[in-house]
């Protein structure tokens, strides 16, 4: 089908959309029950706005002044920016807005300068002061303990006192001084808020041009500076938030914020009269006098008498009222010479009433504010009647002036992110608003591992990490580096090293158990290790102060020490041999037990002559080696006296024992000197062993078992470890 005339020009004239100028000021107002937009520009002082939209919010997609749903804020601010750009026939790519939340923190700073007194102050050098004052103000507030670790972004400030060698002046520029000082307070919101807002922006190809808070804007519209001598307070009743301004003395001294708004009033008619959330704000918006006429969600309709349905909203009001008394009062330390009442709320009925009887100032004190701004506001042939318009137009205004703050892009491994022009954002801070852990920013050696073996304590050292590396611009950096706009940053994360990691095995070697017999009898041998007290395999990992006690029996002396029966009187044979206590013992091994006092051959020589010597030793060589030493035969009385004799081919040596030097005579039998001769002289007792005793026999520092054999100058350690 052909297009009509009509149609055709409707394309040409969309396809010929003029780009936003550089003075054409797009204001956006989110608010919790509309989104505004307007389109204006200042010339001689006054802003003219050429177009307005105001778009509702369906669904509750706001909550307190903070976006809630991301999506759903987006699509209805694509609506107004579409609608306003058929109306101006101009494709908007440049926005002003202006934040409001639930969670705001104001900080008061002051800064001084010395200057050489010959050159005039600029605004390039006041607006540098002002900032610095900010970010004196934004650090403080991050050292403050009652952030809980949020990030927070100033939004907006006001300057409360410019000084001029001491003097207190209303304006610096031009002057020429040798010192001044700048008095403002910040507003700050999270960043939660902030980037919600901004990422509404993206998701409308938008870019943001300034930033600011909601009750500075409308104090540019309703409070110009020419007026804020007067101690006045603002109060911008939204759905969501109650935001409040303070002026004295010239300028804007304080802000304050509550969460309770014009949603109370409508919430209270979802509840009283059952109806959704839409059915109540028309409720709430009919005018007084007229009957309140809706349908609830069941189905049934209703009619109320205005008085009826206005008096009911008393409870309600009142609470509102009382609220804003009591946040106006606590900012401004008094009552106020006057209060201008601006926002959707503001038309609540009986409101300002209710307000000025809180503050106890009289009744035409309170004003809902709207209708007087028009001295340096030119609303050409828009209509814009109601306060609600007044905080779009402020953000517009705001904008004019270069009073909102705007962030600057740096690149991030490829990635876009934004930074705060008033805050001071290094390398470390941008990581870890990108999502960076600290580990993966300044690297993480392993944890270590400290545990206790056999009593002693061992620790082990973690991995090193790999440090991370920053390039900034091509060129390397440090994690202090301070952020520009525009910086291209690459970030290569640190990587954190291996903890610390050990098996039994790793320190036990193989944990094994096997089976032997012992007179027909199955028992078992092996190296067995407890974990605090519980049996464990070789693969268990080792914890942190873990208790490891490692049981080993390898040899026939260990086994002994085990069984569950008295050994001293018994020895024991494998294939009809006497068995050593040094035996090492293998799987399957067959033992037979015999009684010692049976027991006569095998005895080993060195053993034998020591247990002839002393009874004492006699014990010692039965214990250690299980075997019943005879009675002691008489020696032969001589028929005359012995001769000098040859003392055999074994030399006499001398010993350290237990620290003390000890002569072991020559041999008879020409056989070496054993470590078992020292026993009866290391004076152990070890017939009464301690309580899970073990005996350590050293040689020389090393380990050493009964049959080693001895040389002149060893030194010998035998004692009992308990």
């Amino acid at each position: 089908m052909p297009k009509s005339k009509a149609q055709g020009a409707s394309v040409i004239r969309k396809a010929q959309k003029s780009p936003q100028g550089e003075n054409d000021i797009f204001a956006l107002d989110i608010g919790t029950r509309n989104v505004v937009g307007v389109i204006g520009h200042m010339e001689d002082g006054v802003f003219t706005v050429s177009e307005a939209v105001s778009v509702p919010h369906k669904r509750r997609a706001m909550l307190d002044g903070q976006i809630e749903d991301i999506v759903e804020t987006s699509r209805i601010v694509s609506q107004v920016k579409t609608a306003l750009e058929e109306k101006a026939e101009m494709t908007l790519s440049r926005v002003a807005i202006a934040a409001a939340g639930r969670a705001l923190k104001t900080k008061r700073a002051m800064v001084e300068t010395e200057l050489d007194g010959r050159e005039s102050i600029t605004e390039n050098m006041l607006k540098s002061l002002e900032l610095e004052a900010v970010a004196k103000a934004q650090s403080e507030l991050d050292t403050d303990s009652t952030t809980d670790g949020m990030t927070f972004y100033c939004v907006g400030h006001t300057v409360i006192k410019y000084a001029l060698d001491d003097y207190p002046i209303k304006s610096l520029l031009g002057h020429k001084g040798k010192k001044v000082e700048v008095e403002l307070i910040a507003a700050f919101l999270p960043s939660l808020v902030v980037e919600s807002l901004y990422t509404v922006m993206d998701m409308n190809g938008l870019d943001v041009c300034s930033l600011t808070l909601e009750p500075i804007a409308a104090m540019n519209v309703i409070i110009p500076p020419e007026v804020r001598l007067i101690n006045i307070a603002l109060v911008d009743i939204g759905a969501g938030t109650t935001d409040i301004a303070i002026s004295r003395n010239g300028s804007i001294v304080a802000y304050a914020m509550a969460t309770i708004a014009g949603d109370e009033i409508t919430e209270d008619n979802i509840q009283k009269y059952l109806v959704d959330f839409e059915t109540a704000e028309n409720m709430k918006l009919t005018p007084p006098g007229e009957d309140v006429c809706f349908t609830d969600i069941l189905g049934f309709e209703h009619t109320v008498k205005s008085d009826e349905f206005f008096s009911g909203l008393f409870p309600a009001v009142d609470q509102l009222a009382d609220t804003i008394a009591d946040n106006v009062l606590t900012a401004n330390g008094t009552a106020p010479a006057a209060v201008f009442l601006v926002g959707g709320g503001s038309l609540i009925p009986e409101l300002t009433n209710l307000v000025a009887e809180k503050l106890e100032i009289p009744e035409n004190r309170v004003a809902i504010g709207g209708q007087n701004y028009r001295k340096n506001i030119n609303l050409g042939k828009v209509k814009l009647i109601g306060p609600e318009f007044v905080t779009p137009i402020g953000i517009g205004i705001t904008a004019t002036l270069q009073k909102g703050y705007e962030f600057s892009q740096v690149t991030l491994n490829g990635g876009k992110f934004r930074i705060f022009d008033t805050k001071t954002v290094t390398a470390a801070d941008l990581l870890m608003n990108a999502g960076f852990q600290t580990p993966q920013i300044i690297g993480k050696s392993g944890r270590g591992l400290i545990f206790t073996l056999n009593g002693e304590k061992q620790s082990l050292r973690g991995e090193t990490s790999t440090p991370a590396q920053i390039m900034v611009n091509g060129l390397p950096a440090t994690l202090e580096y301070t952020v520009r706009p525009g910086d291209v940053i690459d970030f290569t994360p640190a990587t954190v090293g291996a903890n610390a990691a050990v098996t039994v095995s790793d320190i036990a070697g193989e944990v094994f158990t096997k089976k032997i017999i012992i007179d027909g009898e199955e028992y078992t041998f092996g190296r067995t290790v407890r974990v605090n007290g519980a049996v464990v395999t070789g693969n268990y990992s080792v914890q942190n102060y873990d208790n490891i006690e490692i049981e080993s029996i390898e040899t026939l002396g260990d086994l002994i020490m085990s069984l569950p029966f008295d050994c001293s009187g018994i020895a024991f044979f494998k294939n009809d041999r006497l068995v050593r206590l040094d035996y090492i013992l293998e799987e399957n091994d067959a033992f037979v037990t015999k009684d010692k006092h049976t027991v006569t051959e095998n005895l080993p020589n060195a053993a034998r002559d020591i247990a002839l010597k002393d009874e004492k030793a006699s014990r010692t060589v039965q214990t250690l080696s299980g075997i019943t030493m005879p009675p002691p035969e008489p020696a032969p009385v001589p028929a005359e006296p012995a001769p000098e004799a040859d003392i055999g081919t074994s030399d006499s040596i001398t010993v350290t024992l237990n620290g003390r030097l000890t002569r072991l005579e020559a041999r008879t039998d020409n056989s070496p000197h054993e470590f078992i001769e020292l026993m009866a002289l290391a004076d152990i007792d070890i017939s009464d062993p301690p309580p899970s005793g073990n005996m350590i026999l050293t040689l020389n520092g090393q380990n050493a078992s009964f049959m080693d054999i001895l040389h002149e100058g060893d030194s010998i350690v035998i004692k009992w470890d308990t």
